[in-house]
């Protein structure tokens, strides 16, 4: 059952940061707009951890932030080469 939930979650991430990244670079350069898009997944992660300094976050919140990471990737690499 957790496969299912981590599947699921880390779907959503990718889907997320190649979604929001894709939205803002129709208004702003794409490489601001990753930029953009992965200050904020940096920002919920610490704040789902407030406890926790950002260095201090653990292998579940870097995992998040790949997926975030490839999605944002992903949008960039077919903005820059115009298939978006």
């Amino acid at each position: 059952m957790a496969i299912k939930k981590e599947l699921r979650d880390q779907s959503l991430h990718f889907v997320a940061g190649f979604g929001i990244t894709w939205l803002l670079s129709l208004f702003m350069p794409v490489i601001a707009a990753a930029l953009s898009v992965m200050s904020g997944a940096v920002l919920r992660e610490k704040l789902q951890h407030r406890d926790k300094k950002l260095f201090e976050l653990g292998k579940g919140s870097m995992l998040d932030l790949m997926f975030w990471a490839l999605g944002i990737s992903l949008a960039i690499g077919l903005k820059l080469s115009g298939v978006l």
